[in-house]
């Protein structure tokens, strides 16, 4: 799990946005991550629209570094919305909500990182990471019959973004509270 310091849940419920203190290594990790998701972003152009390229000889590979592109926009896009609060209007209480949520991680193999009043946290090693540091955390904060989902990675060197498995785990959570 990010180290998540001085997390104001009632700001973050207000911004729709979690708040909490960075350490400096986090914003320059940000900074880095979305100078390298740009240059990836970039690069394709440039070769494509090299003024040296013998453009009779485009083949389909051209194309798949404009589908890369592609890629590093979404990976930039999800970097800088990872912090986000997605809002989940449930029919139950805080309290069924947490029953629901405490299932569904256990369900699924996570480990629990954090369960407060307001906040639970479950955590997950990645698949694909290189060692166990790398976790992806599911952050739940419990609002009378609102739920506010996020996902955030941990990474040992960089965090990168969550890119897919968040959107599986919104549309779980809302059809097991709607």
């Amino acid at each position: 799990m990010r180290n998540l310091k001085n997390l104001d849940i009632e700001k973050s419920i207000a911004k729709s946005k979690l708040v909490y203190s960075e350490s400096w290594f986090d914003i320059f990790d940000t900074i880095v991550l979305f100078m390298f998701f740009s240059f990836g972003f970039i690069c394709p152009f440039l070769v494509y629209y090299d003024p040296y390229r013998d453009h009779s000889k485009t083949g389909t590979e051209y194309y798949l570094l404009f589908f890369g592109s592609l890629f590093f926009a979404y990976a930039i896009y999800r970097k800088a919305t990872e912090k986000h609060l997605t809002k989940i209007v449930s029919k139950y209480n805080a309290e069924k909500n947490r029953t629901i949520i405490t299932e569904y991680c256990k369900k699924l193999g996570f480990e629990r990182a954090a369960n407060s009043k307001e906040i639970i946290i479950y955590n997950k090693s990645d698949n694909y990471g290189i060692s166990s540091l790398y976790k992806s955390s599911r952050i739940f904060i419990l609002d009378k019959n609102n739920i506010y989902i996020t996902m955030i990675k941990r990474g040992y060197k960089t965090n990168f973004p969550v890119l897919f498995s968040q959107l599986l785990l919104k549309a779980d959570i809302k059809k097991l509270c709607s």
